[in-house]
């Protein structure tokens, strides 16, 4: 996702950890361009023809089978606006699907922030929580909202998308938790310009406790 490269690179680095740490593969082709969902978003379709062929052909020339997302955006779009001779699957579906070692769990009260993209574009609300629930001490619930990013609001009408981000502040505040945890890099960024609360992707919350677990292991050696 191209939030990753400009906005929150670590976080991409974590989710590859993650992985590693589960015995998954990854191949990055470094043909893959953007998937073209904020253009489509926003009516710019005119480029789209050739951003889809390009990612098909940089997946598929290698006979890659499934292309895993950790970005909400991109796996709705390839999902719902590609026709692709590959399966597509979110990050926390391949966790769920393979099952994971079990991190330690931190000592936080979380709650989860479910991203327009995954939630409605692609139908996925019960693995996430599964896996959060894995990693911390305490999972509490909010009601589910748009945080304000997505969908070109942000870029396109920024006094809405600040509105929506005071509204999920409003209900992250209410719900007590130490960390807003969500799976969406655009959520992640724009909820962590509205609110004081510290905003974690799910696989750095998941390779935190991964961590946590090696340390207790020395300590008890």
């Amino acid at each position: 996702g191209c939030m990753f490269n400009g906005r929150v690179p670590q976080t991409a680095l974590d989710a590859m950890e993650v992985m590693k740490r589960n015995g998954i593969r990854v191949i990055i082709p470094h043909e893959q361009v953007c998937c073209g969902s904020p253009l489509i978003r926003t009516g710019q379709t005119s480029f789209i023809d050739d951003l889809k062929r390009k990612n098909i052909d940089a997946f598929a020339s290698r006979g890659i089978r499934t292309v895993m997302t950790i970005c909400a955006g991109c796996g709705a779009t390839l999902k719902n606006d590609y026709e692709t001779p590959f399966t597509v699957k979110d990050v926390t579906e391949i966790l769920t699907e393979y099952g994971i070692e079990l991190p330690s769990k931190l000592d936080v009260r979380a709650t989860y922030h479910d991203p327009c993209h995954l939630l409605r574009g692609q139908g996925i609300s019960k693995q996430p929580r599964e896996l959060l629930r894995l990693g911390v001490r305490e999972f509490v619930e909010m009601p589910t909202q748009c945080c304000g990013a997505g969908g070109g609001v942000r870029s396109g009408v920024p006094e809405e998308a600040k509105a929506l981000g005071a509204k999920r502040d409003e209900c992250v505040k209410a719900t007590g938790a130490d960390v807003v945890v969500t799976v969406c890099p655009f959520c992640e960024f724009h909820i962590a310009d509205c609110t004081d609360v510290p905003v974690k992707n799910l696989t750095t919350i998941l390779l935190e406790g991964y961590r946590k677990k090696d340390m207790e292991r020395k300590g008890s050696a």
